[in-house]
């Protein structure tokens, strides 16, 4: 975002100058790596010519020297990080018993504080695997309350539509389910009659599942997670 401030005013500067602070008030100059803020920033000129920037400058540099715990203390639009804006955050809640495997899909939106059902799943679906993948939501797996199925469903937030996709190699109920590089991992599970140790590995970009080294132990109810 500096850059790109820097390179609108150089491209026609004389019309251009007078909007430089207004617009380096709205850089987060602070949440910059100090390396950068020392090379690149303090060395334009563009900066060094302005008393206002100047001030900003000097105030993501005493950011950098407080502690961690006391940074908190400044808070303006330029110590805030920035968030996405363009779709509200939301949470999805899939499937589940009451009593017995239901196709419903609720949707809770932290802002408006509220619950909304959403499109159902096109079949009953309780102890799936759930995952936010490329965009979209991924149910995998899971119990209908008759068979452990390897069923997958897709849901798209912007159309509230779920599509079903390529099924897994093995049915799971009970699995472990992560994303790791543009893959879903399906990891273990309880099949109807046992626990499983084989992994299978889904890529949305060829709508196909492929077995990846098995666990060394047989894993149900088992929980998954990225790390690096």
């Amino acid at each position: 975002v500096f850059e790109a401030v820097i390179s609108w005013i150089n491209y026609e500067k004389e019309s251009r100058l007078e909007h430089m602070a207004k617009l380096m008030e709205h850089v987060r100059l602070p949440l910059l790596p100090r390396d950068y803020l020392v090379q690149t920033v303090e060395e334009e000129a563009l900066i060094k010519n302005n008393n206002t920037c100047k001030d900003f400058l000097i105030e993501a540099m005493k950011y950098h020297l407080l502690p961690l715990d006391q940074r908190q203390l400044i808070k303006n639009p330029r110590t805030k990080p920035r968030t996405p804006v363009s779709l509200p955050k939301v949470m999805i809640v899939v499937g589940g018993q009451a009593p017995k495997a239901i196709r419903s899909v609720e949707c809770y939106d932290f802002e408006e504080e509220r619950w909304d059902q959403v499109a159902e799943l096109p079949s009953r679906r309780c102890r799936a695997g759930v995952v936010f993948m490329a965009g979209n939501v991924y149910a995998v797996g899971g119990f209908n309350g008759s068979l452990r199925v390897r069923t997958v469903d897709v849901y798209d937030g912007v159309k509230d539509q779920w599509t079903s996709i390529a099924s897994m190699q093995e049915r799971r109920s009970t699995l472990g389910a992560a994303v790791l590089n543009d893959l879903l991992y399906a990891v273990g599970g309880f099949d109807g009659s046992t626990g499983l140790a084989s992994v299978e590995a889904y890529s949305y970009k060829t709508n196909e599942w492929f077995f990846v080294a098995p666990m060394n132990t047989r894993r149900s109810s088992v929980g998954v997670g990225v790390v690096e």
